[in-house]
């Protein structure tokens, strides 16, 4: 188990590596960083690695992301917080997470 000094926790979502999931491959997300966060029209924030988008499907005008998010945002990350999109479609932001990528974390 390993443990966040920056944030005072296990398993720290925003500074542990994360391993691909399911059925993608390694090399499909080798060009996103492990922090990345991709944001969906529909609202819903994925993480690389996430099964329910293919790594060659993620470019504008249906997704945005956020290489280099603040620490902390994917959990803080709500209707109320929405995450916006830093490149890709700029005008995309995330309101929820997905459901799959948050029990990674």
């Amino acid at each position: 188990m390993q443990y966040c000094e920056r944030h005072e926790m296990h398993h720290c979502a925003d500074c542990s590596p994360r391993a691909p999931r399911g059925s993608a491959s390694t090399g499909e997300w080798d060009e996103w960083p492990a922090t990345a966060i991709i944001i969906h029209a529909s609202g819903k924030a994925h993480l690389p690695g996430c099964t329910h988008i293919v790594p060659a499907d993620i470019r504008p005008p249906l997704y945005g992301w956020v290489l280099t998010p603040s620490p902390g945002a994917w959990r803080r990350l709500t209707p109320s917080y929405p995450l916006c999109a830093t490149q890709g479609n700029t005008e995309r932001a995330a309101a929820s997470r997905c459901k799959d990528c948050d029990a990674t974390q």
